[in-house]
């Protein structure tokens, strides 16, 4: 049984624990333990302003290499997209900036951009089948026979409706009936909440930017946006695929992180896919967007390749002399070749 003299024992020891700490740490150690303390935080202050002009370095390089790229983007790019149209495609996620610089790129590579689709979330909801499913009804009952899919799921067969009144292999003005069709699709699919238009389009391009958002879950940052999920990549890296076999050219494009598991890598590892989409993963840059704009000309002359920084990518950007090559072939309409 436990009595008192085992409590007055455990209290002596206990202040006589406390007393020799106090007397050890105002006497013998007192100057170590400062001394080490006040080294410790020296060093630590230290090694915080190292870092400091570390990363103001790191910034101010990137700015001048942004720069840089910016300055040169015209010598880059020369003619390259002489007499080509291209239609911007944007997927949720995607900032307006990103669009904006990809637009200014190909009219300084001799260009012009028919129209900005942006795709909106609803393409791929879960909770949107509904809708879906609604709109290739009116699409259906207001475009004649064929221009809608009779097969596959509704995010493919609503991804060949938005190819097929987007880009064509030849390229043309919208007119006619051709016009006509294109309009109530786009109509259509706009009325469902699938897509958004920013500008009219002026006709069918022959050629895609297919812009890709980042990958939040690869930067480490909260995200704007969730992560794309398995599926709506799948419908995602279809779609890219359809606007590539229906116009003469897809190129998709995106930030680093997208090449992190995100949707450039769901293409480059497509093997089908891979074959005839072009990806860049540095389409956040001013070299990234210079590259987008040489990778479309690469593919409207009948290439095809992998560019950026990421694993397994084919080179930092297309050939230069290839690019100006392309330039130069016989306008609009060229097709692909069978290397495609």
């Amino acid at each position: 049984m436990i009595d008192f003299r085992y409590h007055l024992v455990s209290l002596i020891s206990v202040f006589l624990a406390l007393a020799v700490g106090i007397v050890l740490g105002a006497g013998p150690l007192q100057n170590s333990i400062g001394s080490t303390l006040t080294e410790q935080v020296n060093q630590l202050r230290t090694d915080k302003e190292d870092l400091r002009t570390q990363l103001s370095t790191a910034n101010t390089a990137v700015t001048h290499r942004d720069q840089f790229a910016e300055a040169i983007t015209p010598a880059l790019v020369g003619s390259s997209l002489s007499g080509r149209t291209v239609a911007i495609v944007t997927l949720p996620g995607v900032e307006d900036d990103a669009a904006d610089a990809l637009k200014d790129a190909v009219a300084t590579a001799g260009g012009s951009v028919t129209g900005r689709i942006k795709i909106t979330d609803n393409w791929t909801a879960a909770d949107k089948e509904a809708d879906r499913t609604g709109a290739l009804s009116n699409l259906t009952k207001d475009l004649p026979g064929g221009y809608v899919p009779a097969d596959g799921t509704s995010p493919e067969r609503l991804a060949q409706v938005l190819a097929t009144s987007v880009v064509s292999s030849v390229g043309t003005t919208l007119s006619g009936a051709g016009s006509t069709d294109a309009a109530t699709a786009l109509k259509d699919l706009s009325t469902a909440g699938l897509i958004n238009v920013d500008d009219k389009l002026s006709g069918l391009a022959t050629g895609v930017l297919f812009v890709v958002p980042a990958n939040p879950e690869a930067t480490g940052q909260a995200p704007a946006t969730p992560a794309v999920s398995a599926d709506a990549a799948a419908d995602y890296v279809n779609l890219a695929a359809k606007l590539d076999a229906t116009g003469s050219g897809t190129v998709a494009t995106g930030p680093a992180s997208a090449a992190s598991d995100g949707l450039i890598s769901s293409i480059r590892d497509d093997d089908t896919v891979s074959k005839d989409v072009s990806t860049v993963d540095d389409g956040s840059t001013a070299m990234g967007v210079a590259t987008a704009v040489l990778a479309l000309s690469e593919q409207l002359a009948g290439g095809n390749g992998s560019y950026g920084f990421g694993s397994g990518v084919d080179a930092i950007m297309p050939p230069i002399a290839a690019s100006s090559a392309a330039s130069t072939s016989t306008g609009t309409g060229t097709g692909k070749t069978d290397s495609k």
